[in-house]
């Protein structure tokens, strides 16, 4: 099966999206996540601007307001990121993202169901990769909170740890839609191959200079070495 590649788009300004999102899609990602915590919006004004960004695309959304302490962009008031999620929901965003560790995840949950949306849920961890068993752990933590998309990312501190998490993704995608690596510089194997060994999808950035996130590449550079690779 051909990787699928999410192309992740980060701006301040709503304006600047739309054009954003038609590069993503001329670069043919398979699917597009929207960081709302880089995004400067007025609360009246969110579910507008949330509405047209998601009827600007055929290409599932993902709806994602980092926290600050998983790799969010600034501190929030986490009733607002929460209800900012709850609104991309309402606007028809396909996906939204919620971390496992979010406060009151259960009624989260309950009201992006209840707009029609999946759910990612996700766990990051800056500091390092722990082992395969743990990363289990938390994969099925995921999935018992009601995850459609179970959601890990870690951080390479030595190429085995690369390993890790393939040998993680090989496993856990025989029991649910699985998306994980590791960040950072030595992560960069598994970013590449985690499709390949049965991850949902990948992430990767429009251009070099609009990463959201340590070790990302470009969907350019990523296509390519698929291409080589033959399986794109």
């Amino acid at each position: 099966m051909k990787p699928k590649i999410c192309v992740s788009l980060a701006a301040e300004k709503p304006s600047s999206l739309p054009a954003m999102i038609q590069k993503a899609e001329e670069a043919e990602a398979d699917l597009i996540e929207i960081r709302l915590d880089y995004l400067n919006m007025e609360a009246h004004k969110s579910i507008g601007i949330l509405k047209d960004l998601a009827n600007n695309t055929a290409v599932p959304m993902i709806a994602t307001n980092r926290r600050y302490e998983e790799g969010g962009r600034k501190p929030q008031d986490e009733d607002s990121r929460i209800q900012t999620l709850i609104w991309a929901a309402q606007a028809g965003f396909e996906y939204v993202d919620i971390e496992l560790e979010a406060p009151g995840i259960e009624s989260i949950i309950d009201n992006v169901r209840s707009c029609g949306s999946k759910l990612i849920i996700s766990s990051h961890n800056f500091m390092d990769t722990p082992s395969v068993q743990k990363m289990k752990e938390i994969i099925l933590s995921e999935l018992k909170a009601g995850a459609d998309i179970c959601k890990i990312v870690t951080t390479a501190q030595s190429i085995k740890d690369n390993v890790k998490c393939l040998l993680l993704v090989n496993e856990m995608s025989k029991l649910t839609r699985v998306v994980a690596f590791a960040m950072g510089r030595l992560g960069l194997i598994s970013r590449i191959l985690s499709p390949i060994f049965g991850g949902y999808f990948t992430f990767a950035s429009l251009t070099e200079n609009m990463k959201t996130a340590p070790g990302q590449i470009t969907i350019d550079e990523l296509r390519m070495l698929y291409e080589r690779l033959g399986v794109y």
